[in-house]
């Protein structure tokens, strides 16, 4: 079953643009990894993102994350957070 995961943002003061440079650089290799279904996102002002992803499976989204917390990719975006980032997934309903 399909995962639709939801990553909200907000940048530090000041650091929206940089963040969005962040996106631009990470956002490609989300798109080839492994179970990714595709990744886009949105931003609604100058310090608020979203980043939608769609995964074959829980476990894909699982091992993404872990695959960023070993390249220190976590750590890197903290830098540009108000706060940790809020994750939200959802099981995509094909039957509705």
């Amino acid at each position: 079953m399909t995962t639709l995961t939801i990553f909200e943002f907000e940048a530090r003061k000041g650091q929206g643009d940089e963040l969005l440079t962040f996106f631009k650089r990470i956002l490609p290799e989300t798109r080839r990894f492994q179970g990714s279904k595709g990744a886009q996102a949105s931003r609604l002002s100058d310090d608020k993102f979203i980043i939608t992803a769609y995964w074959d499976n829980e476990s894909d989204l699982g091992d993404y994350l872990s695959w960023r917390e070993e390249r220190g990719d976590f750590s890197m975006l903290l830098n540009f957070l108000v706060q940790a980032p809020a994750i939200t997934s959802y099981d995509m309903l094909d039957s509705v």
